[in-house]
């Protein structure tokens, strides 16, 4: 299963079964539209809930593509380096 995390207002957000291309095409909708929107997402960790996030022209929403089997990638000011996931 596919999950996309969202951050808005500093809260973080998820989306199951969605790719980034579509959340992408409906929240750039929403803003060259005009029209404030509704995104229904989930929130909570365990027992989701779910949560309204008002999308609209200087909406700051981040999106992030979840990939379960992705290796880590740690960033420090001197190097990039791939975690090792079997220690």
């Amino acid at each position: 299963m596919s999950r996309i995390d969202i951050v808005y207002g500093g809260k973080p957000y998820t989306l199951g079964d969605r790719t980034v291309e579509s959340l992408r095409a409906e929240i750039t909708a929403a803003v060259t539209s005009g029209v404030p929107t509704w995104l229904r997402v989930n929130s909570g960790a365990g027992r989701y809930q779910d949560a309204y996030l008002l999308v609209s022209p200087g909406t700051a929403i981040a999106i992030v593509d979840v990939q379960p089997n992705a290796p880590d990638v740690i960033l420090t000011d001197e190097q990039t380096f791939i975690a090792d996931s079997t220690e």
